[in-house]
């Protein structure tokens, strides 16, 4: 198993701190427009963030029950094969052979598009560029878990201190709001908020970065609750405060017709140089979400070939650094083909359509446990099942939306589950995956 040939090593400030590095990318300094254009106020956009974070606290109280019950790395594969077996196992890393390369392809390419504000570049050079920051970061998490994850959290403790200066520079701003070309539509609809939620649960993904590291992290009935809950609560404090500067120096006609709110915040509180400043935050900022997630992506890969589903080569760790380094290069390979291949709004809409609906069937992977063996001992989620209820009608809705805005968006959807059990049951019907295995516990 995967936490018996990868030291365990990460505490739960560390946990907590790679959390942050994992998930403040760039979401925060872009999508605040378009979340406030969906919502049609300031109250609504707000409500909108503090409901994601609330989505998003549902979803770590689950996943620190599930991971104390199965501290694999590995994370909803791992849940998926303990309470379902091994073809929902298969199901769930079939999609992250997809799902988790484009988060990667999404932040790098984030990276490449706030470079070009400083160093103008072409789509071209933009696309290899991103491609660098994938092999360069992958190639360090390859050669050393500890060096990408002590990169991650010097990152994560960054962000929330650039977050901070930020929102201490725009509360001191005392000018008058910056005019508005057209006010936001009203909201017309659960359509008209799609593209807002996904952006808000896009913005938190990474709240459960520590659990994709249960089998390396010390005591996991102490450190997975620590680490996902107080990681997220830095998150969604850093979110809804950083929103409200921005509604306080712009106003919400300027939030919500701003395209680049962070760099247009800070240009009125400081000046016209504010765009080079904030591309250059957004560089170090993506820099350390894409370290962090070159360290538990790979997870994803690794345990699936323990269990016999994968390759047996994306099972190897190497016996000097203690690393997947077969794992972390395959992730990196399939991340620069997605990054060569689309932009960030692109990325983004795929994964968040693909990824989550699996997610919540993870997750629901704790009904099924407890049934069969009962509340886990050290950490049970509080009123169960209510965060549960949560996170599921969150997901729920985000898909609902996604796709009465974008129709298209249930082909996505549906060709992760259908190509996949085509998949397993040739390979079943060759023999290649082998009798079928009891659950975990």
């Amino acid at each position: 198993m995967t936490q018996d040939r990868l030291p365990r090593f990460i505490g739960p400030f560390a946990a907590a701190f790679y959390t942050v590095g994992w998930t403040i990318g760039s979401a925060v300094f872009r999508v605040p427009g378009q979340v406030a254009t969906s919502a049609g106020s300031v109250t609504a956009s707000l409500l909108l963030w503090a409901g994601g974070g609330v989505v998003a606290l549902c979803g770590a109280y689950c996943y620190a029950e599930l991971g104390v019950r199965v501290p694999r790395s590995g994370a909803e594969y791992a849940y998926c094969y303990a309470s379902y077996g091994r073809f929902v196992g298969f199901l769930m890393a079939w999609c992250v052979l997809f799902s988790t390369p484009m988060a990667v392809s999404a932040v790098a390419r984030a990276f490449a598009d706030y470079f070009a504000v400083i160093w103008p570049l072409d789509e071209v050079r933009r696309r290899i560029l991103a491609a660098s920051v994938i092999a360069v970061l992958g190639s360090l998490a390859a050669f050393s878990t500890r060096a990408s994850l002590r990169l991650a959290g010097l990152a994560g403790a960054g962000k929330l201190f650039a977050l901070l200066a930020l929102g201490v520079t725009g509360l001191l701003f005392t000018g008058v709001h910056p005019g508005a070309a057209t006010a936001a539509p009203p909201v017309s609809g659960l359509g008209q908020l799609g593209p807002a939620i996904v952006a808000i649960l896009w913005a938190y993904d990474g709240y459960m970065a520590a659990a994709t590291l249960a089998g390396e992290v010390r005591e996991p009935q102490r450190t997975l609750p620590v680490g996902l809950l107080l990681g997220l609560a830095f998150i969604a404090f850093a979110y809804i405060g950083t929103n409200i500067v921005y509604f306080h120096v712009l106003g919400f006609n300027g939030v919500a017709t701003s395209e680049a709110v962070a760099a247009q915040t800070l240009a009125a509180a400081i000046g016209p140089r504010a765009a080079q400043v904030i591309a250059a935050l957004v560089m170090c900022s993506t820099l350390g979400t894409v370290a962090a997630q070159m360290v538990g992506q790979p997870r994803y890969y690794l345990a699936p070939a323990e269990d016999g589903l994968f390759p047996k080569w994306l099972a190897r760790v190497s016996p000097h650094r203690a690393t997947p380094a077969n794992a972390v290069l395959a992730l990196a390979a399939v991340a620069i083909v997605f990054v060569l291949s689309g932009g960030y709004s692109a990325l983004i809409g795929v994964y968040a359509i693909v990824g989550y609906p699996m997610v919540a069937l993870s997750l629901l992977g704790a009904v099924a446990l407890r049934r069969r063996h009962g509340p886990p001992t050290g950490f049970s989620m509080p009123l169960y099942p209510l965060p549960l209820v949560g996170f599921v009608f969150g997901i729920a809705a985000m898909c609902i939306a996604s796709i009465a805005a974008n129709p298209i968006a249930l082909v996505y959807a549906l060709f992760v589950p259908v190509t996949g059990t085509l998949l397993y049951a040739a390979a079943r019907r060759r023999g290649a995956f082998g009798e079928e295995a009891g659950t975990g516990s």
